[in-house]
C-alpha cells in the first residue's frame, strides 16, 4: 500500500520530467547557422568580393564574371536559417519581396532566369562544384565534403569573422 502511494505522489512529477526533456530537447540539438558561406567553383578564380557586388550578383544586376561567363546563381530556401539570413543581411527584402524582384527582372528583360533554390547545403556544394559558372551560399562554417568549390571572403573577411558582413543577428 506504500509502495502505491508512492508511486502515484511520483507520477505527475515523471509526466512533468518527461514533458520538461521534450521541451528542451531542441537546445540540444546542434545550433543554426550564424552566417552563411559563398561557393563558387574552384574553377572560378574569385576569392574575394565586395557585400555590394556580391548583392548585385543575387539581384541580377551584374550577370557576368570577369571572363564574360554567365554567373549561375544558386540559393537556398527562405525556409532554411541560412535563407532567412541571405535575405535579412544581405538582399534586405522578404521572400516575397525578392521572388517578385526576380519575376520584374525576368519580364523585363533584364535577367535571362531566376535563382535555383537548392535543397540542402550537400546539393548546394554539389551543384556549385559541377557548375563552373555558378554561386551559391550555406550555412556557415560549410561542411565541404567534395573539392570543387571555393569559399568566398567578403571584404576581405572569412565567415569565421566576428565582422563578417553575413552575420544573423
Amino acid at each position: 500500500m506504500v509502495m502505491r502511494l508512492m508511486v502515484m505522489r511520483f507520477q505527475p512529477l515523471a509526466i512533468a520530467a518527461v514533458f520538461l526533456l521534450l521541451a528542451t530537447a531542441p537546445a540540444f540539438a546542434e545550433p543554426p547557422p550564424t552566417s552563411v558561406s559563398f561557393l563558387v567553383s574552384a574553377r572560378n578564380t574569385m576569392r574575394d568580393i565586395s557585400a555590394g557586388d556580391l548583392r548585385r550578383i543575387f539581384l541580377g544586376e551584374i550577370s557576368r564574371w570577369a571572363n564574360g561567363h554567365r554567373i549561375i546563381v544558386f540559393v537556398r530556401s527562405s525556409e532554411t536559417q541560412e535563407g532567412r539570413i541571405f535575405l535579412d543581411r544581405l538582399i534586405r527584402m522578404s521572400d516575397i519581396d525578392y521572388s517578385q524582384w526576380w519575376l520584374g527582372s525576368v519580364f523585363r528583360g533584364r535577367s535571362a532566369n531566376s535563382p535555383r533554390v537548392i535543397a540542402s547545403d550537400d546539393a548546394m556544394v554539389k551543384a556549385v562544384a559541377a557548375t563552373p559558372d555558378a554561386i551559391g551560399f550555406v550555412a556557415a562554417p560549410p561542411v565541404v565534403t567534395e573539392s570543387g568549390v571555393g569559399i568566398l571572403t567578403i571584404n576581405g573577411r572569412a565567415a569565421s569573422d566576428p565582422d563578417y558582413p553575413i552575420r544573423g543577428r
